[in-house]
């Protein structure tokens, strides 16, 4: 039994699809600095504030 092939042989071509990520800026870090810092300051505030109403209503 011999196979004979007549013609090219079917080529699979695997496609991948790279994704750009937009270039960060400096901008764009400062932003998302800026607002850890806040919210950082937000939370310690709070919280500081609810001890201290808390212990005002213990003592």
């Amino acid at each position: 039994m011999s196979l004979t092939f007549s013609g090219p042989l079917p080529v699979h071509t695997v496609h991948t699809v790279h994704t750009v990520r937009p270039v960060r800026r400096v901008r764009h870090e400062v932003r998302d600095g800026m607002a850890v810092i806040a919210f950082s300051a937000v939370a310690s505030s709070g919280l500081a504030a609810a001890l201290m109403l808390f212990l005002s209503l213990v003592a």
